[in-house]
């Protein structure tokens, strides 16, 4: 599949066939999104790869968070949707920076530089991961549940985004994108 058609095809998938992701594959995808350019090479991305018995730990994290937030009344986003994705999903990569927390010269700019670069890894992992024909899903409601998750990995890292990865049981029709003219100033 060629570069153009791999984002025209690319898409939110949220349906997963029950069916693994072979480790070279999985592999393969992780070593492309590192490919992923970064500001001043700083390359502030670290993955926690889940499958089987972590990925089923995440999920029940992720529960257990809805749970609670409900309970007090409290906002749950889209947590449902992603929960299910995260359990039919062979593998879900968890995203972190490991420099946010750490650094004590950290600042709004390099934070604004990392989130980009991270941006810019997790996109690659998504279209290498569809040139596979693999689906995938961006999922930021894992921010609900982010101190536990960081607890339970027991990282000082801060989590960024997952990603639920699948062979795609489902096909999804494009999502509206809005024109060019909206988006788009031309300036000689």
């Amino acid at each position: 599949m060629n570069t153009v058609d791999t984002i025209n095809t690319r898409r939110s998938i949220r349906k997963f066939q029950d069916k693994a992701i072979p480790s070279e594959v999985l592999k393969i995808i992780l070593s492309l999104a590192t490919k992923a350019p970064s500001g001043k090479n700083r390359q502030p991305w670290r993955y926690y790869v889940l499958q089987n018995k972590s990925k089923n730990e995440l999920v029940q994290i992720m529960k257990q968070t809805v749970e609670t937030r409900s309970l007090y009344g409290q906002d749950i986003g889209s947590c449902l949707i992603s929960i299910q994705a995260m359990t039919e999903a062979p593998a879900v990569v968890l995203v972190f920076n490991p420099y946010s927390k750490k650094e004590d010269t950290y600042n709004h700019h390099r934070l604004l530089a990392d989130t980009q670069s991270i941006g810019a890894s997790i996109q690659t992992l998504l279209l290498a991961a569809n040139s596979f024909d693999i689906g995938s899903l961006w999922i930021c409601d894992v921010y609900y549940g982010q101190k536990d998750i960081e607890s339970w990995l027991n990282t000082s890292d801060e989590l960024i985004a997952a990603i639920a990865l699948g062979y795609p049981n489902q096909s999804p029709y494009p999502r509206p994108r809005k024109p060019l003219a909206e988006v788009v100033e031309w300036l000689d």
